[in-house]
């Protein structure tokens, strides 16, 4: 087999179908493949409004392939009406080498140890076993930490199935933003969503890597059923493959997931009132579940209508 190629993933700041850590990568990564089809009744869109203005609100994908282009038309009439696009990161404002600049100044043990040290050894062996299956030398990874390990294979794997983070719905639509002049914002940093996983303990990192290394078969088998999902507009299933998984481990959940969706929560309810007529784009994970922004808006008050 050729060696992989390496290319660093960006830290985004995402059920039983899929098990708990790979659920859990899947929802940092926003993954969601296959062909968005047209016509559908839905999408992961919703107008969000008071009693004078109005926002959308979309869930990402931050990998697809080219040919899930062109998106909705729902998607992209909000886009053309919005005056303003808020990302989870402003991704016209950082360029990608500094991305990963940021990223790998975290991402790399700097007290001289390695992942070989930090972790159990049958864990690093699972870890350099998937690695060697995907291609990868194990020795480029020896010096990164369990999460940015975990985080590289399932971008690896993510690539193995013809996905690319470039043909993203969030890297898109800050292109033809870009494109069109029109201003782009922020939720929050790069350095913010580095932080949160650079903060999980040292347990807890190892066993996101013990337990994604150990089911990273499962994309395999379970896109297909996450695609028709958010293809439907499906909330409930999509919350069900996204978030169950993700709740058996409550510390990381309310960190990555809730903890974000409330801190997010003043600073939509602002775009609102302002009249920004902003288009809001954020992981889908972020906005299906009880837990999830929609939830919180509805709870506020908010009119809200998915498109």
């Amino acid at each position: 087999m050729h060696k992989q190629r390496l290319k660093f993933p960006e830290c985004p700041a995402a059920g039983r179908v899929v098990r708990p850590l790979v659920a859990f990568m899947l929802t940092l990564v926003s993954l969601v493949v296959g062909r968005i089809a047209e016509g559908q009744d839905k999408s992961l869109l919703w107008k969000i409004s008071d009693d004078k203005n109005s926002v959308f609100l979309l869930g990402s994908i931050h990998y697809l392939r080219k040919e899930n282009y062109p998106l909705n038309k729902a998607i992209l009439e909000a886009f053309d009406q919005s005056k303003v696009l808020v990302l989870e990161i402003d991704l016209n404002s950082t360029a990608a080498e500094t991305a990963q600049r940021l990223t790998l100044e975290k991402a790399v043990y700097r007290d001289g140890t390695s992942l070989a040290q930090n972790v159990a050894p049958d864990t690093y062996q699972l870890a350099a076993q998937r690695a060697k299956e995907l291609g990868v030398d194990m020795r480029i990874m020896n010096p990164m930490k369990p999460w940015f390990v975990a985080l590289t294979l399932v971008a690896i794997k993510l690539q193995s199935l013809g996905l690319d983070a470039n043909s993203g719905v969030d890297r898109y639509l800050a292109q033809r933003a870009k494109n069109n002049g029109k201003a782009t914002r922020g939720l929050e940093t790069l350095e913010f969503q580095i932080g949160l996983l650079d903060q999980l303990p040292k347990t807890d990192q190892e066993q996101m890597l013990r337990e994604t290394v150990r089911e990273l078969d499962l994309l395999d088998k379970n896109i297909d059923e996450i695609v028709r999902s958010w293809t439907k507009g499906d909330v409930d299933l999509l919350a069900k493959l996204l978030l169950a998984g993700m709740k058996e481990y409550p510390a990381v959940y309310q960190k990555i997931i809730v903890e974000r969706n409330r801190r997010w929560l003043p600073e939509i309810e602002k775009l609102i009132h302002n009249g920004s007529g902003a288009m809001v784009v954020v992981g889908g994970a972020h906005l299906v579940g009880q837990d999830g922004v929609i939830e919180m808006l509805k709870a506020k008050g908010y009119s809200v209508e998915q498109k």
